[in-house]
């Protein structure tokens, strides 16, 4: 009962310390955070030191407040690293020239901004690249609308690659004789020949005492004060050092005190030096000797007759049988026994002898027959004794001759690729399978198969050390008889390996393409351009429109009014529009169009989605001109059906100003379809209608999906 009730108790207890660590945390939150972000602005850097600090300024906190403060100042760290990155690519300074290069987040920061300042000195658009993240993209459009204002600092110029290079004044010799000068980023100084730790002073005209102290240019750790110093600095520890240890008077570290030298004496006692304290250990004392720690020495140890003391410091006992001489008489046998021994007469013949004349002398047990040999063993007589000889190929084991197996010895016995047959007093040697014997335990040698037997493999025999396997040629594969060979029908097994059609053939396949396209590196289907290749059948008026597997004769037949260029533009007429000046309802106005130019697009069946397919630039037009665009659905239709599903929605015309224009197609279009599109094209000078141009795009949908 009363040790369930300590762990009640103890269990409650827990609770309530982890309650007020977890409340001290939360209610301490800010200043954990404000801790880590005063360490990054004043060191930028994040160390455990950080951690110290926060323990010693306040031990009720817990581990949690540590980890917090790390964080705060890990995030205010990135920040700041961020923001000199973005100001170096602002300046037009390479990322790489500043002792920052090395961390990651001042090298995204700046190198996102210099891109885009870059973007935008060279006249690109400033809209976000699609595959930086969302802020890497913001700063690059920020930076970039910025680019065009940006100039180099005072003490920079303006190098070839567009970046801004520090001048070096130094190469223009702007100091006094008496003085030296030290290039410095957008500027120069001069200075005297100081030795180290003083500065010049233009105003004193003299070398000054640098104050590193106040310049946190000293390197003095947690708990030590700066104290400046003429032409150094020293760090004052202010904390003690603790039991054991005291304070270097010059390094200013903690040293550890040596107990030793301070006449700690214990009698019998030598002192040794630890790192904080001492101990105190016994003399070594000399063999035969043992220390007292009551009286602080060493005493001889003092063992009972008959015992001899070790290197251990142990009484052991004395073997006087093992001494030589013996200490006993002959005809005696020694035995030893603790502390001392005694001699025991002996008078009786040993095991195999009998007494004669005072004698021992030996008994022929095989003579006399009664030995225990056991055919077809044969009985050897020996001194005392006797043993059992075995005729070759038996041993004696177990009181018998039993058969001596040869093959349990190992397979050292047989020649390689053979096993060993025990044979009653004897053994065999006998081949492997796929092996036969030359000769009688001399050799076994391997047995072709693929010559012995033609019909072995139904292709290709391939013979191995004792046995054979079956190959297919190319194209077949081996069936589960692993002898005969099947075709493989590439066609089924591998999906897409041709463009349009697969016929698979014995060992082979082949690829087939439709009419009108050309079978390209094995597999691909070329269209088969009859336009350029002037295998088409079109009149010398028609325009030849080449499409996926075929051609179009076009004719192109200009409206009233027009005249003919080529084969594909229809120029408004100029003397027709004298003639009929005068009629209202034929008269030439500005919003009649001055020409109608025909483009026509051969596209593959299922087209990817967003593709461009036409575009229109004016690269003539003037700064103080600018054309508009209209795009128009005229006409959509399958050959066959004379129905079709594409609609205005199917395509984007996407205008780029002042001058161009690009057509996409955005959603896929049907196979077999013939489309025809119309852009007004409007050029403005000044902001007044100058001139209508009219282009008409004819698209045709091939059937194959195929891709040039």
């Amino acid at each position: 009962m009363y040790i369930f009730s300590n762990i009640i108790i103890s269990f409650l207890g827990y609770i309530a310390i982890s309650s007020i660590l977890t409340d001290a945390f939360r209610n301490n939150a800010e200043e954990c955070c404000q801790t880590g972000r005063i360490q990054a602005e004043s060191t930028k850097t994040c160390t455990t030191t950080l951690q110290s600090l926060i323990t010693e300024n306040n031990t009720t906190l817990s581990a949690n407040c540590r980890f917090l403060a790390h964080i705060c100042c890990l995030s205010n760290l990135r920040h700041y690293f961020c923001e000199e990155g973005l100001k170096t690519a602002l300046r037009l300074i390479p990322c790489n020239d500043t002792k920052l290069e090395s961390k990651d987040t001042y090298q995204i920061c700046c190198k996102c901004c210099e891109l885009g300042v870059r973007a935008g000195r060279e006249h690109e658009d400033c809209e976000p690249v699609t595959v930086l993240d969302e802020r890497c993209g913001e700063q690059f459009t920020n930076c970039c609308k910025k680019a065009k204002s940006l100039n180099c600092d005072s003490g920079f110029e303006m190098g070839d690659s567009g970046r801004c290079h520090d001048i070096n004044e130094c190469l223009s010799s702007p100091c006094a004789n008496t003085m030296k000068c030290e290039n410095t980023p957008g500027s120069y100084r001069c200075v005297e020949g100081c030795d180290p730790g003083y500065i010049w002073s233009l105003k004193q005209g003299e070398c000054r005492d640098i104050d590193e102290c106040a310049l946190s240019r000293h390197n003095c750790s947690y708990g030590h004060r700066c104290e400046n110093m003429p032409g150094s600095y020293r760090c004052i520890r202010e904390r003690n050092c603790g039991t054991g240890y005291q304070v270097d008077p010059i390094t200013q570290t903690c040293i550890d005190i040596d107990e030793c030298e301070q006449d700690i004496d214990e009698p019998g006692y030598l002192c040794k030096n630890l790192p904080g304290t001492y101990k105190c250990a016994p003399q070594n004392c000399t063999f035969g000797e043992k220390f007292n720690a009551f009286f602080g020495r060493c005493e001889k140890i003092q063992c009972q007759p008959g015992y001899n003391v070790t290197a251990l410091s142990k009484c052991v006992d004395i073997n006087e049988c093992a001494q030589k001489p013996s200490p006993c008489k002959m005809g005696e046998r020694c035995d030893n026994t603790p502390g001392s021994y005694k001699c025991v007469q002996t008078f009786a013949c040993a095991n195999g002898l009998e007494m004669q004349d005072l004698q021992c002398l030996d008994i022929d047990e095989c003579e006399l027959g009664n030995h225990t040999c056991l055919p077809p063993a044969t009985c050897k007589n020996t001194y005392g004794s006797f043993y059992c000889q075995c005729p070759p190929g038996f041993i004696f084991k177990y009181g018998a001759c039993v058969d001596d197996d040869e093959c349990g010895r190992g397979n050292s016995i047989c020649p390689t690729n053979s096993f060993c047959r025990n044979t009653p007093g004897s053994y065999a040697c006998d081949c492997i399978g796929g092996y036969k014997m030359l000769a009688e335990r001399a050799f076994c040698e391997d047995i072709d198969e693929c010559q012995t037997s033609p019909d072995t493999c139904e292709q290709k025999c391939i013979n191995v050390q004792g046995s054979y396997y079956c190959l297919c040629k190319e194209g077949y594969r081996l069936n589960g008889d692993k002898r005969t060979c099947r075709d493989l029908d590439e066609c089924s097994m591998i999906a897409n390996l041709c463009q349009y059609h697969c016929v698979n053939t014995p060992g082979s396949y082949k690829c087939i393409c439709p009419s009108g396209f050309s079978l390209e590196r094995g597999r691909q289907c070329q269209d088969i351009d009859e336009c350029q290749l002037n295998t088409h059948h079109c009149r010398a008026e028609d325009v030849c429109v080449n499409l996926r597997g075929s051609y179009r004769c076009y004719f192109v037949e200009c409206p009233k009014g027009y005249d003919k260029l080529g084969n594909s533009r229809c120029q408004l007429s100029a003397r027709w529009c004298n003639e009929n000046q005068n009629d209202t309802n034929l008269r030439c106005t500005i919003s009649k169009p001055v020409k109608i130019v025909y483009s026509f697009v051969a596209l593959p069946a299922k087209i990817r989605v967003p593709t461009e397919i036409f575009r229109i630039r004016n690269s003539q037009l003037t700064a103080n001109q600018h054309a508009e665009f209209d795009l128009r659905l005229i006409n959509a239709r399958d050959p066959y059906t004379n129905q079709t599903q594409t609609t205005f929605e199917h395509f984007q015309l996407k205008r780029f100003p002042p001058h161009n224009a690009h057509l996409s197609v955005i959603k896929e279009l049907n196979a077999l379809q013939e489309i025809e599109l119309n852009i007004e094209m409007k050029i403005y000078t000044n902001n007044l209608l100058n001139s209508i141009s009219i282009m008409k795009i004819l698209i045709y949908v091939s059937q194959y999906d195929f891709y040039p």
